[in-house]
């Protein structure tokens, strides 16, 4: 279940939904900059084709900048993508923690109940 390197961490209901919540955040920020790098970089691209004819060194460095920023922005996609993983993960933690509460609160709505009715005496 734990990994070699992994170590069990007691955190409350409000700590792992802030955790949620901060992923969540995290995959929007990292999703907004991949598209800003990937715009970018058929910014670079567009212009390397105009310039190719008139200047073909500035337009190859123009077009291997474009391919770094297309590396940069897969990163970012990559990045956005696992803290929306690990925000998912830690919501269905909290989703089964909702049900093992309602599942104890309801029993103990049946336990008083039971009480409540009393059994006859013999």
């Amino acid at each position: 279940m734990f990994g070699v390197d992994e170590v069990f961490v007691e955190k409350s209901f409000e700590e792992m939904e802030e955790d949620m919540l901060s992923h969540q955040r995290e995959s929007e920020r990292l999703k907004k900059e991949a598209a800003e790098l990937l715009r970018r970089s058929d910014e670079l691209r567009s212009r390397s084709v105009d310039l190719r004819s008139a200047d073909p060194e500035a337009a190859e460095e123009m077009w291997q900048e474009s391919e770094d920023l297309r590396g940069e922005s897969r990163e970012m996609m990559r990045l956005s993508v696992d803290s929306a993983l690990k925000a998912g993960e830690i919501k269905h933690r909290l989703e089964i923690h909702d049900q093992i509460v309602a599942v104890v609160d309801r029993a103990d709505e049946i336990w008083k109940g039971a009480v409540r009715a009393g059994r006859p005496q013999p």
